[in-house]
């Protein structure tokens, strides 16, 4: 018969195994950019794995003695209920943080393009757009790539428009080859702003190519599979942001007519997979997205959306 302390050290090892799992899932499996393990912090990463696999087999193996005092098995439980409510309450206030960090940064981005006519709300209306298509995406694509880091790099991907003299973002007539040089650096000059903050690199990357064609003829030369999947879901986002909102140079287009500007697109600019992809999103769900964006921007004193 089993004595009630070992009752108590097998929920034990259950718990500690699932607190490592979680552990490993949040660290490794699932960390975006303001969670990632940096190089700094892997011993400690490393530390805290090691010291809960000790306990785990220091669980076991007293758990495999024949007899444990009722005293130790009720201490063993009690430390590890404790542990486990400790650590979650650390990755509830780390998410809590990521959440309002996300908020802070789409608040900012949002108020920044508040004041530019040609820009006012499109970097939200992307980000609402790319997370729309990550939803959809099949199983096997979306455990590879990151929502939150996604997120943030929908959000971000064009902040290098900052380092482009307003003079010529405001233009309206056709640009010079010099101009058209200061608007093809800004993916790169984005890239550059975020490289300086540490695990924001991959998010940089993505930046940095969203506007590479799939055929090869984009930026870079980079072609297909080549182009990061988070690049190439901002690149749909970005061009049916772009067909479908009011800029002083043009105006908007419908859903319909979007749509197959889009599919003219596929397999040249845009990733065909994802085009085929967002052309099966039900149009309400599109709209809605630009129903949200709408309803930010006029907090923020904008609406040029349609």
């Amino acid at each position: 018969m089993i004595h009630i302390s070992q009752i108590l050290i097998l929920i034990s090892i259950v718990i500690m195994f699932l607190n490592i799992l979680h552990y490993i899932v949040s660290t490794v499996v699932y960390a975006d950019v303001m969670s990632k393990t940096t190089l700094q912090r892997i011993p400690f990463t490393i530390l805290v794995l090691v010291m809960m696999v000790l306990c785990e087999i220091f669980y076991f193996n007293i758990y495999s003695s024949h007899y444990v005092d009722y005293i130790i098995g009720l201490s063993i439980f009690t430390a590890t209920l404790m542990f486990t409510l400790f650590s979650f309450g650390i990755f509830s206030r780390s998410k809590l943080i990521k959440t309002r960090t996300q908020e802070l940064v789409r608040i900012l981005i949002g108020v920044i393009e508040a004041g530019d006519a040609n820009l006012d709300g499109h970097s939200l209306y992307v980000t609402e757009l790319s997370m729309l298509i990550y939803e959809n995406l099949p199983l096997r694509k979306k455990i590879f790539l990151n929502a939150d880091s996604l997120k943030y790099a929908s959000l971000l991907f064009d902040v290098g428009k900052l380092g482009v003299p307003r003079s010529i973002i405001d233009k309206k007539g056709k640009l010079e080859t010099s101009e058209w040089e200061f608007i093809r650096r800004h993916p790169i000059i984005g890239s550059m702003i975020l490289q300086d903050i540490p695990s924001f690199e991959q998010v940089g990357k993505w930046i940095q190519y969203h506007h590479e064609r799939v055929d090869g003829s984009g930026y870079y030369k980079l072609k297909g599979a080549e182009i990061p999947l988070a690049s190439r879901i901002i690149a749909v986002a970005d061009t049916y942001s772009a067909i479908t909102m009011n800029r002083n140079y043009k105006s908007s287009k419908s859903y319909q007519e979007a749509l197959t500007e889009l599919n003219l697109s596929k397999g040249s600019q845009l990733d065909s997979n994802l085009v085929d992809l967002f052309n099966k999103i039900p149009e309400e769900k599109v709209e809605k997205c630009l129903n949200e964006v709408r309803l930010r921007m006029e907090k923020y004193g904008k609406e040029n959306f349609r």
